[in-house]
C-alpha cells in the first residue's frame, strides 16, 4: 500500500503485472496447442496420438509426408522401420505422467499448417474414433511448450531482479566508498577529532551560558554599582555643575524640593511627608523621606530628617535613580549637603557615618536639640545586606529652638515598617515575589 498517495504501491503493481503476464502466456501456450490440434486433419491427429502411444514402446520413423494444401491430398507414407502395426480400432488412450525433461533440448513447437509435417500411415486415411471432435478433449497438452513459456517468464524475472539489485548495490557501494573516503580525509587532517570534541562541548557550553546568564541577571549590580559610584549620577534633568555656597547665606531657590550634594554631583528630587509604604515607589522618581515616630522632622525643625535613596539596581532596570546614592561612601566629615524646601535652601554639614542592620530603625531615633539630617542607602554596593547612615547637622539658616518636630504618632508614619528601605529587588527576588506574592 502506498502510504503517500493511497492505492497499491509500486512493488504491488509490479507483482500484479508479472502474474498477469505469466497467466496470459500460459493461456496463450495452451490455446495455441489446442487450436493447432483442432486444426489438424483427422489422419494427422491419429498420427500424433499414435506417436505418443508408441514413444514408450519403440520408436517409429516415418518418411516426410508431402502435403498439397489446396487439395488437401495426402500421399501414403512408407514406414521405414516399425516393430508393430497400428490398428485404430484397438486404440486406447494412454495415461501420461509428467516426464522429467532437459529444458535445453526443447524448443517451442509451431503447429501452423504451413510448417507442420506429418508422417502418414496406412490407417491415416481411414476414419477412426479419434476423428470425432469430442475426442479432442482427451488430447494431452504439450507440457514442453508450457514449460518453455514458464522458463521464459522466470528468466525475465531473474534478469529484472539481477539488474535491479546490481544497480542498487552499485549505488550503495558508491555511497559507502564516498563516506569512507570522507572519514579517511577527516581523520587525516584531524577535523573528525576536533568535530567530535566540539560536539561533546556543546551541552557544556549551553549549560555554562545558562548559568552565566542567571548569574548576570542576579548579580550584575555587583559589577556596575562600584563603577557608577565614581560616575556622575546626573539624570539629565538638571545642570551637573553644583558649587558649594556660603553656608551663612540664605539663598532663595525654587519651590521644588530637592537634595544637592556638590561633592557627588547629585541634584535629585525629594518626596516629603509620605507614608513609609510609599517610600519604595517614590524612590523610582528620586529620593524620599523615611518618616517614623521619633525621626519625622522636616527641614528647619528640631529633630532628625531621614532621606533614603538607592545605591544599586539591575543594569537593565528602567529606574534612572537606581545608582543615585552609590557614592555616599565617598563622603567625609565636613562635606556639605543642601536641601531645598519651601523655596528655602537648608545647608547641612556631615558629622559622621555608621553601618547598621536593616531592621535597626532605633539608630534613627535619638534625642537632639538641633535640626539634623540622616541619609540612608544600602551597603555593600550591589547588595541590600546592611544600611549606611550619613549624619549631618544644619548650619544654615539659623533655626528656631521652639520649632520642634511633631510627636503625634498619627503623623505620616502611621504605618511604620520594622526595617529601613532597600534597593530594588534582584531578578530572582522579583520572580519570587511575582509567583508567591511576598
Amino acid at each position: 500500500m502506498d502510504s503517500n498517495q493511497g492505492g497499491p504501491s509500486t512493488s504491488d503493481r509490479q507483482r500484479e503485472t508479472a502474474a498477469e503476464i505469466a497467466r496470459k502466456k500460459v493461456l496463450a501456450a495452451y490455446s495455441s496447442t489446442v487450436d493447432s490440434i483442432k486444426n489438424l486433419p483427422p489422419s494427422a491427429k491419429d498420427i500424433l496420438i499414435k506417436r505418443h502411444q508408441d514413444s514408450a514402446e519403440s520408436p517409429v520413423i516415418y518418411e516426410q509426408p508431402t502435403y498439397d494444401e489446396p487439395s488437401t491430398n495426402w500421399s501414403n507414407p512408407t514406414v521405414l522401420s516399425s516393430t508393430s502395426t497400428y490398428d485404430p480400432s484397438s486404440y486406447a488412450q494412454p495415461v501420461y505422467s509428467s516426464p522429467s525433461y532437459d529444458q535445453s533440448n526443447y524448443s517451442q513447437p509451431n503447429y501452423s499448417e504451413s510448417s507442420y509435417n506429418y508422417s502418414n500411415s496406412p490407417a491415416a486415411s481411414t476414419p477412426t474414433e479419434s476423428s470425432n471432435p469430442s475426442a479432442l478433449k482427451d488430447v494431452p497438452v504439450d507440457q514442453a511448450a508450457v514449460n518453455a513459456e514458464w522458463q521464459k517468464y522466470h528468466s525475465a524475472w531473474q534478469d529484472y531482479y539481477k539488474n535491479y539489485y546490481s544497480e542498487y548495490y552499485a549505488k550503495a557501494a558508491q555511497t559507502y566508498l564516498a563516506t569512507e573516503k570522507m572519514k579517511t580525509e577527516r581523520l587525516a587532517n584531524g577535523s573528525a577529532e576536533r568535530s567530535h570534541r566540539f560536539r561533546r562541548l556543546i551541552p557544556l557550553c549551553v549549560l555554562l551560558l545558562i548559568i552565566l546568564g542567571g548569574l548576570f541577571l542576579q548579580y550584575n549590580r555587583l559589577i556596575f554599582a562600584p563603577i557608577m559610584a565614581y560616575i556622575s549620577p546626573d539624570t539629565g534633568d538638571v545642570a551637573t555643575s553644583i558649587e558649594a555656597v556660603d553656608p551663612s547665606i540664605t539663598q532663595a531657590v525654587s519651590p521644588e524640593p530637592r537634595l544637592l550634594i556638590p561633592k557627588l554631583n547629585i541634584d535629585v528630587p525629594v518626596a516629603f511627608s509620605i507614608p513609609t509604604t510609599d517610600v519604595m515607589s517614590a524612590m523610582n522618581h528620586g529620593v524620599a523621606q523615611f518618616s517614623i515616630p521619633g525621626a519625622n522632622a522636616l527641614p528647619g525643625q528640631i529633630g532628625n530628617l531621614v532621606i533614603s535613596g538607592h545605591s544599586a539596581g539591575d543594569i537593565y532596570s528602567s529606574n534612572p535613580y537606581k545608582f543615585i546614592f552609590s557614592g555616599l561612601e565617598r563622603l567625609s566629615v565636613g562635606d556639605l549637603i543642601y536641601v531645598n524646601y519651601n523655596s528655602t535652601r537648608y545647608t547641612y554639614q556631615m558629622t559622621g557615618s555608621s553601618v547598621v542592620e536593616p531592621t535597626d530603625v532605633s539608630a534613627l531615633i535619638y534625642p537632639t536639640d538641633k535640626p539634623v539630617l540622616t541619609l540612608i542607602t544600602c551597603t555593600p554596593l550591589g547588595t541590600s545586606r546592611y544600611r549606611l547612615l550619613i549624619s549631618a547637622e544644619q548650619i544654615s539658616p539659623s533655626y528656631d529652638t521652639n520649632n520642634l518636630a511633631p510627636t503625634d504618632p498619627k503623623t505620616p508614619d502611621q504605618s511604620t515598617d520594622n526595617s529601613m528601605p532597600a534597593n530594588e529587588p534582584s531578578f530572582f527576588e522579583s520572580l519570587w515575589q511575582r509567583i508567591f506574592g511576598s
